[in-house]
């Protein structure tokens, strides 16, 4: 890959830990904010002065879709919090690596004890010939990219 290619949308993976999911159809909330705190100090001068200086981490959550198949990796997980609330085992480090076109990783975020805090259906619809697509909601304690 060149510098200056583009990378595309389509090629991503994604690593649950110990929740095996074979395909995926989407991700989205893939983001990194962080508040900016305004720090006011006094110059030996006598000038006030502003300065900028990080603060916490916002941590949005991660959405993952894919066709709903017979597995039912995703439900399990999701059970493991809301029905069993033993969010100890629920979490996992996920792993999101982009592809460049030769299938080859060039960024990886990784987000640390990550947990399925909603699950969704597909939209059911008789007639409808489309696949049904399940969505995650992955909520974490941290991220790094790199």
């Amino acid at each position: 890959m060149q510098v200056g290619d583009a990378l595309g949308a389509d090629m991503f993976a994604v690593d649950l830990g110990k929740f095996r999911v074979a395909t995926y159809q989407g991700l989205s909330g893939l983001t990194f904010e962080q508040d900016a705190t305004g720090v006011k100090t006094v110059t030996p001068e006598g000038s006030l002065v502003t300065r900028k200086i990080p603060g916490a981490k916002q941590l949005p959550d991660i959405t993952l879709s894919r066709p709903m198949d017979a597995s039912k990796v995703w439900v399990d997980w999701v059970v493991l919090t809301a029905t069993n609330q033993d969010l100890d085992e629920a979490r996992q480090n996920v792993g999101i690596s982009l592809l460049d076109a030769n299938k080859k990783p060039v960024l990886h975020v990784n987000l640390v004890n990550a947990w399925a805090s909603s699950w969704k259906g597909p939209a059911l619809s008789a007639g409808d010939a489309s696949a049904g697509i399940e969505t995650i909601t992955l909520a974490y304690d941290d991220i790094t990219i790199g």
